[in-house]
């Protein structure tokens, strides 16, 4: 088994981008992503919340969703498949998705020097079969940067749709 640590950080609202998001507004949308992430991840093809609850303590969070996530063939931790997600909570900037395996992400709202707000997700990925230093190792951890990327990107890029109206949130 071999375990891949990498995350991807953009702007949220960079030069152009309209309409600017508030702080509400991503927090907002990246609750809404828990739930529908198909919408927001293009390698995520079905998403189905199995439970919802308040947790025993707030350090788990204020609010947990356990999920069954589907991917896209060739995509995501298990390179492909259904997975369940525990969704933790922490308004409002924070959610984090624990899979069985410990593999982990995060989903974090910052904000940097100049004020501006950023997104980062954080991936620690397991893979089981897999040699760490291997060619294929060195092929999946190109593969899951660009994934990063896209994911954040294409989650910003959702939330602004929602916000103009052109998606619906259901």
């Amino acid at each position: 088994m071999v375990t891949f640590n990498f995350a991807y950080t953009a702007p949220i609202n960079p030069p152009g981008a309209s309409p600017v998001l508030t702080p509400a507004q991503v927090w907002t949308g990246l609750q809404y992503k828990v739930r529908r992430a198909e919408k927001f991840v293009p390698v995520i093809t079905a998403c189905e919340v199995i439970s919802e609850e308040l947790p025993a303590s707030r350090a788990d969070g204020q609010h947990v969703i356990t999920r069954r996530a589907t991917f896209a063939e060739g995509a995501g931790p298990k390179g492909g498949g259904t997975i369940v997600e525990v969704c933790r909570l922490y308004a409002p900037c924070r959610i984090d998705f624990g899979q069985e395996d410990g593999t982990t992400v995060g989903n974090y709202v910052s904000v940097g020097l100049a004020g501006e707000l950023m997104m980062t997700y954080v991936f620690e990925w397991r893979v089981e079969g897999v040699v760490e230093g291997s060619e294929r190792a060195r092929e999946l951890e190109g593969g899951y940067v660009k994934m990063a990327k896209m994911a954040v990107e294409g989650s910003i890029d959702t939330i602004r749709k929602i916000v103009k109206g052109e998606i619906a949130m259901d």
